[in-house]
């Protein structure tokens, strides 16, 4: 098994009273989707997958290995979060594909590859002239959906944590980021959770559900 999680532990609210316990499972080239109503805890397990936020208890395992062998920021690297809403920096949108190669996550470890991040892009219809010089503040919602996603390609995981990725996608930009989700998955030791209320994960081959309750 690629990734797996066995009793994972979390309190949710404000107050904190209502506890959440799951276990799940992926292989490599399949989708583990997360669904449940809106404040089950499904964001919350994302995080804490990400090694973000803290549990109550429980482990999980990439390849075989607990989360507690593994340093937070290779885990991260591996086990890679992409939030519901775009997380973008100061700078341009090469600057933005760039930055965690600068960060202690990867520096020293691996390059940035803007041929590759150029490849992603015109994969995910954001190829237009001078879009690498824009300002990255500038851009739509589904604009900086998309380029946070190339941006978590780059970073080359294992698997991906995604939290409602195409929720601000239209048609065409939904099929594309399908597309090179599938493709990406298609590769050997890659796998996805991903937390969906749009019903598109069904074109993405093999898939799984983890049903959260409230």
């Amino acid at each position: 098994m690629l990734f797996n999680f066995n009793n994972l532990r979390y309190s949710l609210g404000m107050e904190r009273k209502r506890e959440v316990a799951v276990s799940g499972s992926v292989a490599g080239g399949e989708v583990l989707v997360v669904r449940g109503p809106s404040g089950a805890g499904k964001s919350t397990l994302l995080r804490i997958l990400a090694r973000l936020q803290p549990c109550i208890g429980g482990e999980a395992f990439l390849k075989g290995r607990s989360w507690r062998e593994i340093p937070g920021t290779e885990w991260r690297s591996e086990v890679h979060y992409v939030a519901q809403k775009p997380v973008l920096f100061d700078g341009t949108v090469a600057d933005n594909l760039a930055l965690p190669f600068e960060s202690r996550m990867l520096r020293g470890k691996k390059t940035f590859d803007l041929e590759r991040a150029k490849v992603y892009l015109e994969k995910l219809l954001l190829s237009q002239p001078g879009f690498l010089r824009q300002d990255a503040r500038t851009l739509s919602g589904g604009e900086a959906a998309r380029l946070v996603f190339a941006r978590a390609l780059l970073v080359g995981p294992s698997v991906l944590l995604l939290d409602e990725p195409a929720a601000p996608l239209d048609g065409k930009s939904r099929e594309a980021f399908y597309g090179v989700l599938s493709g990406w998955l298609n590769a050997s030791g890659r796998a996805a959770v991903l937390v969906s209320h749009d019903g598109d994960y069904k074109y993405l081959g093999r898939f799984s559900f983890l049903d959260i309750t409230a």
